[in-house]
């Protein structure tokens, strides 16, 4: 369940850019972009570590953050089609789709920004 208290010296869009970059550069060096999730959240919280996130004047590591602003881990990834959850020996991996990834998973490139249309992206 979310929590709805989120004093996070972060905001959710800040948040999100920071967790998708780590999260593809992780899932990136991997065998076929896949891990487990726990394994992921492990190396998160490792490569994260510098980054000052505050919830009610306590420092937390961004596994933290996720969890109150989305529930789950798991929620977050499937909040996004770049990534997929799949249950392998009874055990719940990440995938990372890379040929989605190559449409700019924040919607902006550079200047521009790119709207989705049905099928189409228009450039404004």
């Amino acid at each position: 369940m979310v929590q709805k208290n989120n004093k996070w010296n972060l905001s959710k869009e800040k948040g999100e850019e920071l967790i998708h970059k780590y999260i593809i550069d992780i899932l990136r060096n991997t065998n076929n972009h896949k891990m487990l999730i726990s394994d992921l959240i492990i190396f998160l919280n490792l490569q994260t570590k510098h980054i000052k996130l505050i919830h009610n004047s306590k420092k937390k590591p961004i596994s933290a953050y996720i969890r109150c602003i989305y529930g789950s881990f798991e929620n977050f990834l499937n909040s996004f089609s770049i990534y997929s959850v799949i249950i392998d020996e009874s055990k719940p991996y990440a995938i990372f789709h890379t040929k989605e990834y190559s449409y700019n998973i924040f919607k902006e490139y550079k200047d521009w920004i790119l709207i989705e249309e049905e099928d189409n992206f228009i450039l404004v």
